[in-house]
């Protein structure tokens, strides 16, 4: 699997060649963090896919949010499973910090950490 790089703020990289890509676990990666961060109905090409972060911000919503993470974490190329996950919002700013750990096909453990601000993606 090879899958582009991401700048800092989380847009695909051009123009840097074959350096621009990331292979194995590393691009596994950055598939997860990808689809993670994605809006419920923000991809003209599957709207109904990915993460509804509007409704699942809301005081009360952690549980759902966390399921509906996991399964687009299961649901993502190359992951085997979900070995520890663990989701904290903070009701009065509304961000949500996630950190998982997935088994991929390639043998290995992949470990990483998104953060959402309420209101914008990460």
């Amino acid at each position: 699997m090879i899958f582009r790089q991401l700048t800092s703020l989380g847009d695909f990289t051009f123009g840097q060649g074959i350096s621009g890509y990331a292979t194995l676990n590393n691009a596994i990666g950055l598939n997860i963090r990808t689809r993670l961060l994605s809006w419920k109905g923000d991809c003209f090409f599957s709207l109904g896919d990915w993460v509804d972060w509007i409704g699942r911000l809301d005081k009360g919503q952690q549980d759902n949010l966390a399921q509906e993470l996991q399964g687009v974490i299961l649901q993502s190329y190359g992951v085997t499973a979900i070995t520890s996950f663990t989701g904290a919002l903070n009701d009065m700013t509304r961000n949500y910090t996630a950190t998982y750990q997935v088994t991929t096909i390639f043998s290995q453990s992949f470990t990483d950490t998104i953060n959402l601000a309420a209101g914008a993606p990460a």
